[in-house]
């Protein structure tokens, strides 16, 4: 079936225009040769505007559309479409600098074989997929394991080998019987893979991820994070155990400032789980093993690629660490990961890194560049599907500072409590609101907690001051 706007689309194709852009209330522009062709016959007022929305974008595109335009600038994921006699389009909505536009160009690859499993596996919520040489594809919803009416053999295997690893991987794969690595489907979805083998045959484990980074509404994270990722330098830590959605709290992080501000972000990551439209801020992302030999080869050669802003995917090594603090204490900051189950734990993950000789200079020198630790475990919702991020929150304000120099990493946990007027979160504080707006059940607080004595007071109304004393 042909769309409304079938003559423009072959229009740019006969002329291989690499991209439409339709603003709302202005004239249509082609790219073609590199340079916009205006075409002034071609005007969206908002009535012609949305009726196009309507008629080619999937009812989520249009719901998530509705909730956002009158936010201020945005960028949506792509959606695939479809046109008649033109082949398949990815389109996009976006709003740069209060101008909004469908974007429309070209995918840059055909479907891969498993373009079907992708989609099924997208349109039912799947968090991940499982595939294996003739099984019937599973499909993990909710938590729970589905079985699918999608069966594999070994030829879908192997093209979807073929299709999906990276250029010059496969013999990783051979060698180790593992890899990970990213793949998109476009207009479909972003998934991590895992390719291994199991009893002789192989396996593919696909955890999907938004390609588009969700913003802080989204996810339910806590609104002093746009305050806190608003420093000009320093380190920004994001800490959890594995799972518990650093990457796509620092996703959201960067989504706030690509539309709120004007910077040039360099992530560094193995692999890349979210992609970043350019808005206003300009994104440059190197996956290690494809742009990058390692982490800290990456990190070094970002310093002398101008960078405001770097996200570095995770801190594996003492090396990346004195890397990143050199970046911050030369005017960058830093965005990245630490593996810990709490933020003065995160302190003294960093200060184990080094014999204890080393570690009063390193304390200090944290102590100066340190913005905030923001930890983070994930806790099913009251309703029973989905999960909400519960945080735990340390800025550096002048008593942390003070805490850190001095070595006192022990009064933290009390900083923290008595630091809210600073945007400081404990886990209780944290958990209590979370009950208290109907979020999560009491039972999984209790769980989550680290002090579940003390949320039963709270829960209760009663809360110990600093003396000791009874608050009710």
């Amino acid at each position: 079936m042909q769309s409304s706007l079938h003559e423009l689309l072959a229009f740019g194709v006969e002329n291989e225009a690499t991209e439409w852009q339709l603003p709302l209330n202005g004239a249509a522009q082609l790219r073609m040769d590199g340079k916009l062709v205006t075409v002034e016959d071609f005007v969206l007022d908002g009535d012609r505007f949305a009726e196009l929305v309507k008629e080619l974008l999937p009812a989520k595109w249009r719901t998530d559309y509705e909730r956002v335009k009158d936010d201020g600038d945005f960028v949506l994921e792509s959606s695939l479409h479809e046109e008649e006699g033109l082949g398949r389009f990815l389109l996009r909505l976006q709003c740069q600098r209060g101008v909004v536009s469908l974007m429309v160009s070209r995918p840059l690859r055909d479907a891969s074989v498993f373009h079907d499993i992708f989609v099924h596996a997208v349109e039912h919520k799947a968090s991940d997929i499982h595939v294996r040489e003739n099984k019937f594809v599973r499909l993990r919803i909710d938590s729970k394991l589905v079985e699918t009416d999608i069966m594999t053999d070994s030829l879908l295997i192997e093209k979807a080998i073929a299709e999906l690893v990276p250029p010059g991987k496969i013999e990783d794969f051979t060698r180790t019987g593992d890899l990970d690595f990213a793949w998109e489907e476009e207009g479909v979805g972003r998934f991590r893979v895992n390719l291994h083998r199991q009893r002789g045959m192989v396996g593919m484990t696909f955890r999907h991820v938004k390609g588009k980074a969700p913003s802080i509404r989204e996810v339910n994270l806590p609104e002093v994070l746009k305050q806190i990722v608003t420093a000009r330098n320093g380190i920004i830590f994001v800490s959890g155990t594995t799972g518990s959605g650093k990457s796509t709290t620092m996703a959201a992080m960067l989504d706030h400032l690509n539309n709120n501000s004007d910077q040039h972000i360099i992530t560094v990551e193995g692999p890349i789980e979210y992609t970043y439209t350019d808005n206003r801020c300009f994104f440059e992302q190197r996956e290690v093993g494809l742009d990058a030999v390692s982490f800290e080869s990456a990190l070094v050669h970002a310093l002398r690629q101008d960078p405001d802003i770097i996200m570095l995917g995770e801190m594996r090594s003492r090396t990346t660490f004195e890397t990143a603090l050199t970046a911050a204490e030369t005017g960058h900051l830093v965005i990245t990961t630490l593996h810990t189950k709490s933020a003065p734990q995160s302190i003294s993950r960093i200060l184990d890194m080094y014999p204890q000789e080393e570690r009063e200079a390193v304390r200090k020198s944290l102590s100066e560049n340190l913005q905030a630790i923001i930890c983070q475990r994930l806790a099913p919702r009251a309703t029973g599907k989905g999960v909400v991020p519960v945080n735990e929150i340390l800025v550096n304000t002048p008593i942390v500072r003070k805490l850190i120099f001095e070595n006192r990493l022990d009064r933290l946990g009390q900083a923290i409590e008595a630091g809210a007027e600073d945007g400081m979160m404990s886990f209780n504080g944290c958990l209590l609101k979370l009950v208290n707006n109907g979020d999560i059940t009491e039972d999984v607080a209790l769980k989550f907690s680290d002090n579940p004595q003390a949320l039963k007071m709270n829960l209760k109304g009663i809360f110990l001051s600093d003396g000791g004393g009874i608050i009710q």
